[in-house]
């Protein structure tokens, strides 16, 4: 594992820009999935004091006592996308795992980018894999967070 390992960032995952209602997910779809999927989930509705559009708050544990906090929203209609707050890349990549999986209709939909990258000007999207398991999306994630660190 890499230093970019240890990194915590924010990552958004969402579909490919070019087909933003592939995942045809909404606020309302979304909160069913992580409770069906994780048995200790937490989510909660809120309004978004951003745009005062429906989100859900959301903590899971992603693995044994390995928990990832986030926010769903659609920003559009049935454009969905998914934040993961404070995460490392083992973080990360278990969620995205699920993601590709239990929610994106095709494992090859999720893209994703990180708020360091954001902020940096940088909007490219990076796939998530659509096969492998773990590490293959743990090593995407990191290539992403190493790239902004310039390692």
């Amino acid at each position: 594992m890499s230093e970019a390992d240890d990194i915590r960032s924010t990552f958004v995952f969402h579909p490919p820009v070019d087909d933003a209602g592939a995942w045809q997910m909404t606020v309302e779809g979304f909160v069913h999935a992580p409770t069906a999927a994780f048995p200790e989930a937490f989510t909660k509705y809120r309004t978004s004091g951003l745009r005062g559009n429906s989100v859900v708050d959301f903590e899971v544990e992603v693995q044994p006592e390995m928990w990832v906090e986030g926010v769903a929203s659609t920003t559009v209609e049935n454009s969905a996308v998914v934040t993961v707050a404070g995460a490392t890349a083992a973080e990360a990549a278990h969620f995205a795992l699920w993601l590709r999986s239990g929610l994106a209709p095709r494992p090859d939909l999720i893209r994703f980018s990180s708020e360091r990258a954001l902020d940096s000007g940088d909007d490219s999207e990076w796939l998530i894999p659509a096969g492998g398991g773990f590490e293959e999306v743990r090593a995407a994630v990191a290539e992403h967070v190493g790239a902004l660190d310039g390692e």
